[in-house]
């Protein structure tokens, strides 16, 4: 049984993406564990459904000859978030707190400096992640 090539490029993508999410929720529960309501039966219980999940991966990878292109998952999610934080950060200026009511005068002298500091750190860190050629989509036209 074969795949064309963007039948290949369509299921590379996909499972790559799950094994980015498996790989991201082995993490949180490891460093979570205790502070999760699971059990410790509950979280082997994940640990070994992730590691099945990995097994089917690597068997179709394997089974369709898909290109298995190295991801940096917690980098592309970094910067996923990094994006989300500078969106909502942007959006919390005071100029744009007008849409929820009247804004005191010295809002802008107050929270603004604040804001801009913080989506500057934003655009910093996710430079530093640019570098190691992670890349995503919406921040890459704001770091150009």
């Amino acid at each position: 049984m074969t795949l064309n090539t963007a039948q290949k490029t369509s299921l590379s993508i996909t499972l790559r993406e799950f094994e980015a999410r498996l790989s991201r929720l082995h993490v949180l529960l490891e460093q979570n564990e205790s502070v999760t309501r699971l059990t410790p039966e509950g979280a082997d219980r994940l640990r070994q459904m992730i590691d099945r999940q990995q097994a089917i991966i690597d068997d179709l990878f394997r089974r369709f000859q898909l290109k298995r292109e190295t991801i940096d998952a917690f980098g592309q999610s970094m910067i996923a978030e990094l994006s989300i934080s500078w969106t909502q950060l942007v959006d919390s200026r005071s100029d744009n707190l007008s849409r929820y009511g009247e804004v005191d005068l010295d809002l802008k002298s107050a929270l603004d400096p604040a804001i801009d500091q913080m989506v500057e750190a934003c655009l910093s860190m996710a430079r530093v992640l640019e570098k190691a050629r992670v890349v995503d989509p919406v921040l890459s036209e704001v770091l150009e």
